[in-house]
């Protein structure tokens, strides 16, 4: 009979064996003994690890240990399939169908940021919280602050980052779509308020990881020219570096001063891989690693400067990175990241986004549960 430790005496045995020490965390990209990609991930978790050392496949001076996380060993697990198991169209999919198209008049040209203009992006909200009086800043209007951004999924539902949930200025109570300009609409008409009235964090949020959440509005938003839901990406690929990416928002400009008026610019893809190396680099780096749920885009380099790049900045914390795809004529937005953070406004590191294809199954167990397809 095969010798089988229970897994639960798993750090015991995997103490004793010497396994490997790689010093990650849960959720972290790491490299099995075979050089196969994993993730970290506890012990008692790793579906993969009980058939491995019953077949033999490993032994336990093989497995590569990430770290402890309090008395749970943490190992390199063997990546499970990042495609969902669902099968059949995806809720957001069907969504998607019912979705306008793009107006026109798209700009491919954006360097260092760009003035957009009535209808260029549809489906961005700004979010506001109750001010303090202490708050000088950023944007203030109708008696709100206005500090984050969000993405409209559907005339309901909201993406936008979790650490825009809990901020200095406590947690957002109104969502404001249909004007470019927050506080001297162009076309008063045209705004839209909504209040917020359930708002769901992802459950592994922690620090920079899981950067996710959903918000639900009181009443839905009524579609027209200047306001309309963003399609959800679904392939957890990346692009190619020559693909155009956009990210707007009402984040800091070049003289570090928050912008009334909705900007936006272009990026390109920087790979996981190379943006891991980049942060580990960094000496103000904020995270240890970069998992393949985040997405790294970096701007491109402004005219006439030496180290200036199109990019997204703090105000725009929760705002959209999103592509065009499709014929001209019928193309459409998709979302394709949440903006999380970066190292600096204008930076040539990468800034870091929460990658939405990944989070399409608990996105859609919230905004249509009422689905059907599996």
């Amino acid at each position: 009979m095969a010798r089988w430790l229970p897994v639960l005496s798993l750090a015991a045995a995997v103490s004793l064996a010497g396994g490997i020490i790689d010093e990650r965390f849960v959720g972290d990209p790491c490299t099995l003994h075979s050089g196969e990609p994993g993730v970290c991930a506890r012990a008692t978790e790793c579906a993969w690890l009980r058939p491995a050392l019953r077949a033999h496949e490993i032994t336990y001076e093989q497995l590569v240990k990430c770290e402890f996380e309090g008395n749970d060993l943490v190992i390199c697990c063997r990546a499970s399939p990042t495609k969902s198991s669902r099968v059949g169209v995806r809720p957001s999919v069907k969504a998607c169908a019912t979705y306008d198209g793009t107006q026109p008049q798209l700009a491919y040209h954006i360097i260092a940021g760009s003035k957009a203009q009535e209808a260029d992006v549809p489906f961005i909200a700004a979010l506001g919280y109750r001010p303090s009086p202490a708050d000088d800043g950023p944007a203030t209007g109708a008696g709100y602050l206005w500090a984050c951004g969000s993405s409209l999924i559907t005339v309901r539902f909201l993406l936008t980052a979790a650490h825009c949930i809990r901020t200095p200025h406590g947690m957002p109570v109104v969502a404001r779509m249909g004007t470019i300009d927050l506080l001297s609409p162009p076309v008063p008409a045209d705004v839209q308020d909504r209040s917020i009235k359930n708002i769901i964090v992802h459950p592994q949020y922690r620090n920079k990881y899981d950067d996710i959440a959903l918000l639900e509005v009181t009443d839905p938003f009524q579609m027209d020219v200047v306001l309309q839901p963003i399609c959800l990406r679904t392939d957890t690929d990346e692009f190619g570096p020559d693909v155009v990416l956009q990210v707007a928002g009402w984040g800091q400009t070049e003289e570090s001063t928050s912008s009334a008026g909705l900007l936006r610019a272009n990026l390109s893809t920087v790979p996981v891989a190379e943006c891991d190396r980049t942060y580990a680099g960094a000496m103000l780096a904020k995270v240890k690693s970069i998992r393949p749920s985040q997405y790294c885009a970096r701007g491109f380099r402004a005219p006439g400067e030496d180290n200036w790049y199109s990019d997204s900045c703090e105000g725009d914390s929760g705002g959209p990175l999103y592509h065009v795809a499709g014929e001209e004529g019928s193309s459409k937005y998709y979302l394709v990241g949440v903006t999380s953070f970066g190292l600096g406004c204008g930076s040539s590191t990468p800034s870091v986004y929460t990658r939405v294809a990944y989070y399409l199954d608990w996105i859609e167990s919230h905004v249509w549960p009422e689905d059907g397809s599996t």
